[in-house]
């Protein structure tokens, strides 16, 4: 999922890649494309499932299921009451606010915010998470999200 929380990415059967939009952060999803190795996404479902039944949405969001595991993917507050009793992973793109329990992880429009893109792996026993702010580490040339530096207005 991007920093945003505009686009979010998840991998097909065949290895290819279902992309959330292709209008929204299009610079982040060609370049994740290209570092696939895949030129197209896979065609994201809405109100249906795709064909190789890992991902179905409705209007609220998305189920991936993957490995043993289920990842939510909450558009709204409407969607966090169900995903969070039934999936192991919840990303929503608003803020949780601690209304979820139950999920091992959950990811929202805040840990984004203050972390940066997150890529999700899943394995049979266990979730594996990163984000662009852990990665990069805390380091004088990483900014902080929400500080203004000294003698700026940016």
């Amino acid at each position: 999922v991007d920093a945003d929380a505009k686009l979010l990415a998840v991998r097909a059967a065949d290895g290819g890649m279902y992309l959330s939009t292709k209008r929204a952060a299009r610079f982040d999803g060609e370049t994740w494309l290209r570092r696939a190795g895949l030129s197209e996404p896979e065609p994201w479902p809405t109100e249906t499932t795709s064909p190789d039944g890992r991902l179905s949405c409705d209007s609220l969001g998305c189920l991936y299921r993957a490995r043993g595991q289920v990842a939510a993917l909450a558009q709204g507050q409407g969607a966090l009451a169900e995903d969070c009793g039934m999936a192991g992973v919840v990303v929503s793109l608003v803020p949780v606010r601690g209304a979820c329990r139950g999920p091992r992880t959950v990811i929202d429009r805040f840990d984004l915010w203050r972390r940066g893109a997150y890529a999700i792996w899943l394995d049979p026993d266990h979730v594996a998470v990163a984000s662009v702010r852990g990665w990069q580490g805390r380091r004088p040339w990483v900014p902080v999200p929400g500080r203004k530096r000294a003698g700026g207005d940016d």
